[in-house]
């Protein structure tokens, strides 16, 4: 049985937890830098320890919303959205520089990506705002969203990546937070999906089943079992 490679993922420096543990698991690291959280010196701590663990280093903007983690729709004129993210991307790329770092991929958080996945004039406005940062990255998109189909026909360089921890409504579309069916909390059925999405299948929550390339899975550290789901797909 073919399998996709295991390329793990992780929304990182974001404050919520002790992430420390969660990164020898992990492939790459997602780094907020200051719209959901995040700030010049938890970039820049967590760009060192990512470094010292050889992880691909990322930036994970977000709608500027700290006061609700980026985990709610905001609605943003194509100006606004561009300063905003800028102005995160600044943060970040000027903690690689003053690191001497190169960082590989960006992936947008919370409602920003869900929002980026329905929305084709939102996700035109989103790589106009990243464009100058993204020579030779990788963006982190869903596959068949809006914005994968947007960023491949402007020549971006993108990654499908799928959620370990999360329920999905269709093939391109996360089942909502407030679902409470929306996250998966038991290690067990986070591999269990990881092994059918490597195999190239998801499995939607009204069981439909969809065929997928995934190429980089997600974990998101703050789930209250991140270290025992990590540790179930390495001992698998």
């Amino acid at each position: 049985m073919n399998r996709k490679p295991l390329h793990i993922n992780l929304d990182a420096g974001e404050g919520l937890v002790d992430e420390r543990p969660l990164y020898p698991y992990v492939h790459a690291l997602n780094i907020a830098c200051g719209g959901h959280a995040g700030s010049v010196e938890s970039v820049k701590q967590t760009l060192e320890m990512g470094t010292a663990l050889g992880l691909q280093l990322g930036a994970h903007p977000s709608y500027p919303d700290k006061a609700h983690f980026g985990r709610r729709s905001m609605r943003l004129n194509k100006e606004a959205l561009k300063g905003a993210l800028t102005e995160q991307l600044d943060l970040f790329q000027s903690q690689i520089e003053k690191l001497g770092l190169q960082w590989t991929h960006l992936k947008a958080h919370g409602a920003l990506y869900n929002d980026l996945a329905q929305d084709q004039a939102l996700s035109e406005n989103f790589l106009s705002a990243i464009a100058p940062f993204m020579n030779d990255k990788t963006l982190y998109v869903q596959q068949h969203s809006a914005l994968a189909l947007c960023a491949e026909d402007q020549g971006f360089h993108c990654a499908y990546e799928y959620f370990i921890d999360r329920r999905y409504l269709n093939a391109s579309q996360l089942l909502s937070r407030s679902d409470p069916r929306g996250v998966i909390h038991s290690a067990e059925e986070c591999l269990t999906q990881l092994r059918l999405m490597q195999e190239g299948y998801l499995i939607d929550v009204n069981q439909q089943k969809h065929a997928v390339d995934a190429h980089t899975f997600c974990v998101h550290s703050d789930h209250p079992n991140t270290q025992h789901i990590l540790q179930a797909i390495h001992g698998a």
